[in-house]
Formats: C-alpha cells, structure tokens, sequence
C-alpha cells in the first residue's frame, strides 16, 4: 500500500462515501436514514479542524458550504430529518463526539454505550454523583426524567429546578450536554410547549433503546474502539493521528495500545504523508477497497 496520496485522491474518495455527489445525493427521510446506517455516525454539520461525514453534504450532494439563511430549501430539509428521524427511534441524535450534534445507526449505538460510564441501569447516576463525576445540574435534570418521563425543555428546566435565563440556562445547557455525551438521555421527540413553539423532548437513554445496554454488555472496550475508529477511517479515507484522538477523546495511553494493536492486525496503516498537507496521517489499510472489518 502506498504511503503517500495526493490530496486530490483523498477528496474524491470522500465525495463518494460523503454522499458529496448529484448522483449520491440525497433527497427524502428514507435516504437519510440510509445515509446514517451506511457511514454509522456523522455529524450534522461539519466542524472546523474535525473531518467527519455530515448529513448537511449529503443532503446537498456537493461541498456546499452552509448557508448564512435559515430559507435555504436543503437547510430545511436536514432540519426536518434531524428532528423526524429520532423522533420516530430510527437512530440517536445528540451532542456526542467533541460536544457537536452528530446522528448515529442503531447498529453502531451500542459501541458507543459500550465506552459510556452505563451499566444499564437507570441508577447508575448516582454512583457517578457520589463520587463527584456527574455534575448537580445533571443529577436534577435526570431525576427529573427519571420520575416524571419524557418532557420538553421547557418544563423540564421548571422540573430541574433551572427556571429562567442567564446562569440558569447556562447550567441547564451544560447539564443536558453532559447527558448526552454519556448516553444517559436522549432525544425523542419535538414539542411546541413553549413561546418559539419549537422545543426538544428528551427521556432516558435506556427507556429510548432499552435493548442497547443488553447488547453492549456483549462488546469489550477494545472492540468497540476498533470499530468505531474503522469505520471513521473508512469514512474519512485519512486522518492526522492527534485530531483522530482528540475527536474520541481517548487517553494516550489507549489510544497508542489501540493503533498498536491494529497495526499488528494489518488494519492501519501509520505515518501516511499526504503531499501539500503537514503532519502524518492515519489510515485503513483497505481504505481504497472496501468496508472496515475489526
């Protein structure tokens, strides 16, 4: 395998497998969903310094930047399939990776739980909060879930004892954040409960997909950072080592047992240089040939 690309051969890899094409692009609800199983997760839209597959490119079929109108017809469109799609349980939407909106498969989902603080249980909070883990804000805003159901923000904020803006809105954005990014609450629906009309519905994770702690109880942390970090390289073709963690989050010490561990397997390939970009890249091994393995 070589190892040096031209940039030019990374880009048109990606403009396939982003749905970055007229012809790949896609244009109903279906297509999303298929869009979302194919790569297993993505971001909405992009982020700066992060490459990753957004539903934003493939909506629009090119390498579109996003729009600085809310009129925009594509714009509408990803905003529509990003509230449809979890509402209906079809996949999970929530700020995961790097604190950025992203979309993932139900089939990939349980890797991910699989890497969470979770046991499954819906108790599970309170060790976490016992040993200074899990903020107070948080501990209200899932007790409040956890005894009353699913709810808007609106009176969830009123539930959690985060009424109001300023410090409070702030709190309550941070602890919802913190929720989500450990799979502790998840995204279920839309409600017009309040001045805007326009407010998320939450509920626990585990009465969302209660069969995915069951099936993460099955992957060892060592096969989930193999795949989830396959099926990102297959996605991105290529990636810079340091920006591949940070997107994770992993420790160092992981990270390098992991890139060891699939460099042994002949599964990556390191040090990849790609002409007119600094730094070394990682990359699958069958990166221009087929799906990841792991």
């Amino acid at each position: 395998m070589a190892t040096e690309y031209r940039l030019q051969e990374i880009e048109a890899l990606r403009d396939i497998r982003y749905h970055r094409t007229p012809e790949r692009r896609i244009q109903s609800e279906e297509e999303a969903l298929a869009f979302v199983n194919e790569v297993g997760f993505c971001f909405l839209f992009s982020a700066k310094g992060i490459e990753m597959p957004t539903l934003w490119a493939a909506t629009v079929g090119s390498r579109r930047p996003l729009p600085h109108t809310h009129h925009d017809p594509d714009l509408g469109k990803v905003w529509q399939w990003k509230d449809s799609l979890p509402a209906k349980g079809a996949l999970f939407y929530g700020k995961l990776l790097l604190g950025k909106p992203m979309l993932i498969s139900l089939e990939w989902l349980p890797f991910f739980y699989a890497l969470s603080p979770n046991y499954g249980d819906e108790d599970d909070y309170l060790t976490q909060y016992q040993e200074g883990l899990m903020t107070v804000e948080a501990k209200n805003v899932y007790e409040a879930l956890l005894n009353e159901g699913a709810m808007a923000t609106s009176r969830l904020r009123q539930a959690a004892g985060l009424p109001g803006g300023g410090a409070n809105a702030r709190r309550f954005e941070r602890a919802l954040a913190e929720l989500q990014r450990e799979l502790k609450i998840a995204k279920v629906g839309i409600s017009d409960a309040n001045r805007w009309g326009y407010a998320y519905v939450y509920d626990l994770f585990q009465r969302r997909f209660p069969d995915v702690p069951e099936r993460a109880r099955k992957i060892s942390t060592d096969e989930a950072q193999s795949r989830l970090l396959l099926c990102y390289l297959h996605n991105v073709v290529a990636q810079i080592e340091s920006a591949a963690r940070r997107l994770f989050g992993w420790d160092e010490w992981e990270w390098q047992r992991l890139l060891q561990r699939l460099e042994d397997r002949d599964l990556i390939v390191r040090g990849v240089r790609i002409i007119g970009s600094p730094g070394r890249y990682l990359m699958d091994k069958n990166a221009f040939h087929h799906k990841p393995g792991g």
